[in-house]
């Protein structure tokens, strides 16, 4: 379970909201700012996770976990700990989400320098995206203490989980459940039901509470404290470099490009450069084709643009610059040799 709640907190704080209309997190996570902060423990492990970018057309998360037993104490302030470089934690990441498309785009692990794989999450995330969240009234709610016999009237009174603001615990804090039935997937949780917790003045954008029942075991994540303006010492997600993958390909329409990019690079810019003399020429190449199926990319330029672009006998190499992110240009390798 504890790479479900891994996944399943990414989720729920991303853009489940976007999707749905009538799902509870779209208007919250819409009042979501910069260094928003839930601080969960589940399978004791301490996750925190902030909001560390959002535009219309995405978030970003970070997260920071460590286990429990690392920390001698909790921390006073956890955002004095984040600026200590969160001592003790094994993990160290910043995801981000699409929100037109639901699509986890990237993530990248601090702690070990490098980017990771999205695609191993993403029928799970999908599926969690979509999950149709249901209020429950105060009959379907969890309450507090021993059910009454047969024929008693139910006076129990409705469970709220705690709620705790910068290390303070809010007292009579007021709760509303949502609940949804996981899909019949064949997964270890299909059918299972999912209960979430967001308090009950929309004052914050995480649910503080999120609960499975298993045939075995309910099984939750707890916010343990919660907050805003969490700094960190990373200022942006890490961003991939697209790639050439295979030298370029003619045929009777024109010529073919191949390359591998990441799904958030949604435009490109695309250059043919001189360098047949020691003076490069830079030429735009302003009409072209693009296809793409995942991270793979496909370009295709019409003969009729190589022909008023290029000049025979001369050797080009290719520039592909992602539209607004100038900095994150690629160049191929190998020369070709334009002789039509």
């Amino acid at each position: 379970m504890k790479r479900f709640f891994l996944l399943l907190i990414c989720s729920l704080q991303a853009v489940s909201a976007w999707a749905d209309p009538s799902n509870p997190l779209k208007e919250r996570l819409q009042r979501a700012r910069r260094g928003d902060y839930i601080v969960t423990e589940a399978n004791k492990v301490i996750t925190i996770i902030a909001v560390r970018s959002k535009t219309d057309a995405s978030v970003v998360f970070e997260e920071i976990s460590v286990p429990a037993q690392h920390l001698k104490e909790t921390p006073e302030s956890w955002s004095q700990w984040v600026k200590n470089k969160a001592p003790g934690h094994t993990s160290w990441s910043m995801i981000e989400i699409d929100l037109p498309s639901n699509q986890l785009l990237e993530c990248y692990s601090f702690s070990r320098s490098a980017w990771l794989q999205a695609t191993s999450q993403d029928s799970l995330l999908s599926t969690l995206l979509h999950l149709p969240l249901k209020e429950l009234d105060d009959n379907q709610r969890k309450k507090i203490g021993p059910a009454p016999l047969e024929g008693e009237v139910d006076r129990r009174q409705t469970w709220n989980p705690p709620l705790t603001v910068n290390g303070q615990k809010m007292k009579q804090a007021r709760f509303l459940a949502y609940a949804a039935e996981w899909p019949q997937d064949r997964s270890e949780l299909s059918g299972k039901t999912v209960t979430v917790y967001f308090d009950e003045e929309g004052k914050f954008p995480f649910p503080y509470w999120i609960q499975v029942d298993t045939s075995h075991v309910t099984a939750s994540m707890r916010v343990i404290d919660s907050g805003s303006q969490l700094p960190s010492p990373y200022k942006k997600l890490p961003r991939r470099v697209p790639e050439f993958t295979s030298t370029p390909r003619s045929t009777e329409k024109g010529l073919q490009l191949f390359l591998k990019s990441p799904k958030y690079y949604k435009a490109f810019e695309l250059f043919a450069i001189d360098i047949t003399t020691k003076e490069k020429q830079i030429l735009p190449i302003p009409h072209f084709i693009l296809s793409h199926q995942e991270e793979a990319i496909q370009i295709e330029i019409p003969q009729t643009e190589l022909a008023q672009t290029l000049e025979a006998g001369h050797r080009y190499t290719w520039l592909l610059v992602p539209t607004g992110y100038s900095e994150y240009y690629t160049e191929s390798t190998k020369p070709f040799h334009w002789n039509p």
